[in-house]
């Protein structure tokens, strides 16, 4: 098994962890980030979550530590209509000392275009309405995607998101790239990531990206991503062995793929990931028509000084990127979105490992947390990249059928890199 190497925060980590922990023990929780939990409310954490065909339907999750009777859904698509009822099921999860009921409800059968109004009914008490909004089948899309959203301050998620939504308040969806949390079994970091992120996944769907570090269990060492799976029910893949781990879902001109990074690490705990994914990425990317073929993962395709297992290197093509890049361009991507090295680099076209004027463009960005780290620079890759150490940064995405446009920007209002490509 792949054991992660100490980071140099790792001891500071295990230090707020046990604060956290110790704090709840001496029943002062108040100490603790915030919750979405108001009132007499049961639950917590609304969250919008996106689905395969998000024109047509969207799943609505929230949870609690306990088990309300007669948890449902109720929809409307009128003010002054009656409402519908869906009914509720949920994933029961006892960990780090907790215990987390996760609720997940599905709306079908949605119109493109259209938009309803959703909430959260238990013990024939009743929550606020929020409104959901469908894209239209010809609608240009507009993506806010983070990256590396681990904090050991989680404040600073909280602040760098609210100044991300209010610049972008028109985006479609959100979407996290890996490593939302520093430690993917700590109820801590969960609850405080669910916290900071709050109305911005009540108003659009959230797009999830695990990451290493959702594979990080309360040892530090490497764990299946028990909380991340059932924190998120997420469009099927087809998977008996991997449901939740990888899936594809498609917004206006654009075929979103979502890849899972963590094979190596994983190959101890349930081996087989990589050959089925690859196997499942050809057989989506034929499936679909559409202009635009982005694929969304957590690990880079360069080394960046990390040692890497499968070529014992520290430099070069990473072994996520021998693992895929092949068959990236034998399918046509068109642009590769990565994070894990909390920095921003462009590499442009890379075609067969080398820069050419075709092939997928692959840009790494991120951190959006609290977590910074010096960057080596690669020459051989890097066509634009920034300053180190790294200010926090994230991108947006729009497209419409003739164009793809990618823009980079800071985290306090600059603007870093913009790429536009054509069709």
């Amino acid at each position: 098994m792949c054991k992660p190497i100490p980071s140099p925060c790792c001891s500071r980590r295990r230090f707020l962890a046990f604060c956290g922990t110790a704090l709840a023990w001496l029943g002062l929780g108040r100490y603790l980030p915030a919750t979405a939990e108001a009132g007499q409310n049961s639950w917590q954490f609304l969250r919008q979550i996106i689905t395969h065909d998000p024109a047509t339907s969207r799943t609505i999750m929230w949870q609690s530590h306990s088990l309300p009777q007669d948890t449902h859904l109720e929809y409307r698509l009128r003010a002054d209509a009656a409402p519908q009822r869906v009914d509720a099921g949920y994933e029961y999860l006892a960990l780090d000392g907790t215990v987390t009921y996760t609720f997940h409800a599905a709306i079908t059968g949605l119109q493109p275009g259209q938009s309803c109004q959703y909430r959260i009914c238990w013990e024939q008490q009743a929550g606020t309405w929020h409104t959901l909004t469908t894209p239209a089948r010809d609608a240009a899309c507009h993506a806010v995607l983070i990256n590396d959203s681990q904090c050991a301050d989680y404040t600073v998620l909280t602040r760098n998101l609210r100044r991300i939504m209010a610049r972008h308040a028109d985006a479609d969806f959100l979407a996290d790239l890996g490593d939302l949390t520093d430690n993917g079994e700590s109820d801590w970091h969960w609850r405080s990531f669910f916290a900071s992120v709050g109305d911005a996944l009540v108003q659009r769907p959230f797009v999830p990206v695990m990451g290493n570090h959702e594979c990080y269990g309360l040892n530090w060492q490497m764990c299946l991503p028990s909380r991340y799976l059932a924190g998120f029910a997420l469009p099927a893949n087809g998977s008996q062995r991997f449901p939740g781990y990888y899936y594809d879902f498609n917004w206006g001109p654009v075929h979103f793929i979502v890849l899972n990074t963590q094979m190596l690490e994983l190959s101890d705990l349930r081996p087989g990931l990589l050959t089925e994914q690859l196997a499942w990425l050809k057989r989506v990317r034929a499936q679909s028509q559409l202009p635009w073929q982005v694929v969304l993962m957590h690990k880079d395709i360069i080394a960046y000084g990390e040692y890497q297992q499968g070529t014992g290197l520290t430099s070069g093509i990473s072994d996520v990127g021998h693992a895929f890049m092949t068959a990236f361009d034998a399918l046509g991507i068109d642009l590769v979105l990565t994070g894990h090295m909390h920095t921003y680099r462009n590499r442009g076209h890379i075609y067969q490992g080398k820069h050419a004027d075709h092939g997928p463009v692959y840009v790494l960005y991120g951190p959006s947390g609290d977590q910074h780290y010096e960057v080596p620079a690669n020459p051989d890759f890097d066509v634009v990249s920034c300053p180190q150490p790294t200010k926090d940064n994230y991108v947006t995405l729009s497209a419409t059928p003739a164009q793809l446009q990618l823009q980079a920007w800071y985290v306090d209002g600059g603007h870093l890199d913009t790429i536009t490509l054509q069709k």
